[in-house]
């Protein structure tokens, strides 16, 4: 018998074609369900992450406070006023943040932390090898009563194409494709975007932000209010001089480097200043 030749109850096989879909999408969410997700958890942290079989805390999250992030003014009002209207449940963008590693991306998203997290914001980042996840973990937060961003970080689609199609395909539905309570915020850096051709990702963000290089100038504001934030004092010319050496050294002028170089050197100076308390007292 030929095909044109058959009787199809195409009502039947809709039917079980949505029957299908549906027992797709519970087996998609009580695969989440499956790794006892406790919900309290958003009570007791901001930031979180997904490691492929399950959802944790950072209880003790890296931030660096956005006023530290010097030479992004105009990234970092944008973020900010993007997420204002995020939390104000206003139309709000997914983002893109583009930029070379250690510029500060994340720390762009992390910083907004202390801004929004009394007005129910939370932070859940998804690193690439974890981007197939990402549809699934939007679906299971969409019924939790708080805003969060997604923070995926350093997507490379050379690294996890898979991941990366499942994200394009959950930003190719727009703003109905999200649920109103998640905001998809991404990061990559200039060498994994490279390999895209020109506007082929930032077409799926509403906004996208370049981070720039810091020059040397830039670098030491960051170091300055960075070793303010750990109760140093103000960099005299001479310790201003290591930090440019400690960058010369193929660290680079980037925020990650200039809190490296703090850390390192308030550590010594408290490590000193104990010292001569000793030698004091004796």
């Amino acid at each position: 018998m030929a095909f044109g030749e058959l009787e199809i109850d195409w009502d039947y096989l809709l039917e079980r074609i949505d029957r299908l879909l549906d027992l797709g999408e519970a087996r998609l969410t009580s695969g989440f369900a499956e790794e006892n997700i406790d919900t309290e958890l958003f009570t007791r942290a901001a930031a979180f992450y997904w490691q492929g079989d399950g959802l944790r805390p950072l209880l003790d999250v890296d931030l660096v406070p956005l006023e530290a992030l010097v030479g992004v003014e105009p990234q970092r009002a944008s973020i900010v006023k993007n997420t204002a209207h995020f939390v104000q449940a206003l139309p709000a963008h997914h983002v893109l943040i583009r930029g070379e590693r250690g510029v500060g991306k994340t720390a762009l998203v992390r910083g907004l932390l202390p801004q929004f997290v009394a007005e129910g914001l939370r932070v859940v980042e998804l690193r690439t090898a974890y981007l197939q996840d990402v549809e699934a973990l939007v679906r299971w937060l969409q019924d939790v009563p708080l805003q969060f961003i997604v923070l995926c970080e350093d997507i490379d689609p050379a690294a996890n194409p898979a991941g990366y199609q499942s994200l394009l395909a959950l930003l190719n539905r727009g703003l109905v494709g999200c649920p109103a309570n998640v905001r998809l915020y991404a990061t990559m850096t200039d060498e994994a975007g490279a390999s895209l051709q020109g506007g082929d990702l930032e077409r799926y963000f509403g906004l996208w932000l370049d981070v720039p290089k810091q020059d040397e100038r830039g670098f030491l504001q960051i170091v300055q209010q960075l070793a303010q934030g750990y109760g140093c004092a103000p960099l005299e010319a001479e310790a201003q001089q290591t930090a440019l050496r400690w960058a010369d050294q193929g660290r680079g002028f980037s925020a990650l480097s200039a809190e490296q170089f703090v850390v390192h050197y308030c550590a010594e100076r408290a490590e000193i200043e104990g010292q001569d308390g000793e030698a004091l007292a004796e």
